[in-house]
């Protein structure tokens, strides 16, 4: 209506404007929050981590989560700590410009999540963003070491002091070694969070 973002967006929209994910897998979705990400704390990071457990237990083979793109490497890092033990595919993806524009970036970015959730063994947490500006691939990210590192670029996030995990065009290709899934692995969840916290700088 106004030509700005909004977090509106219910996961049944998503699918209804993405079609071809129903045909990759049996998809369930749920809403946990739809705020922006600028806006997450650590009362959010928990309930993702619960709600990541909840979807275990019930036997997902793999958990998509959609996020805003400024926090987005924040929670990935805290899941990672969050989600000890987990033994399947837990992928953060968001999209640089809005899911209901022409230019978006998030058709390729959930599609390739799903075919990696479809076509490998890896488990654990991780982002899949854009590779390049083209729509051609996307890079499977370590959780806790990768940025963002533009404001707009598609390849905004990048893996920093490491190699990416994976590239995920029509097929999935490991860079690296990784934890392989083991369904029905028991999580160790870790929700509890200290939130006064301080940091001092030094110079």
């Amino acid at each position: 209506k106004t030509g700005g973002v909004v977090s509106s967006f219910k996961p049944e929209e998503i699918l209804e404007m993405y079609p071809e994910l129903k045909g990759m897998a049996n998809i369930r979705s749920r809403l946990i929050s739809n705020i922006f990400s600028e806006d997450m704390r650590f009362e959010h990071y928990q309930k993702i981590a619960k709600a990541v457990a909840e979807e275990t237990k019930k036997g997902a083979d793999g958990i998509i989560i959609t996020h805003g793109t400024d926090t987005l490497h924040y929670t990935s890092c805290a899941l990672a700590f969050m989600l000890g033990n987990i033994g399947i595919p837990v992928i953060l993806v968001g999209a640089q410009r809005s899911s209901d524009r022409g230019s978006s970036d998030a058709f390729l970015n959930l599609v390739s999540a799903a075919r990696l959730i479809e076509k490998t063994d890896f488990s654990g947490v991780a982002i899949c963003m854009h590779e390049n500006l083209d729509d051609n691939s996307c890079l499977l990210l370590p959780a806790c070491r990768s940025r963002k590192l533009h404001s707009c670029r598609r390849d905004a996030f990048k893996s920093v002091d490491t190699k990416p995990i994976a590239r995920i065009t029509g097929e999935v290709e490991f860079f690296s070694v990784y934890e392989k899934a083991e369904k029905g692995r028991k999580i160790e969840l870790k929700t509890w969070m200290e939130e006064k916290v301080g940091m001092i700088k030094i110079h």
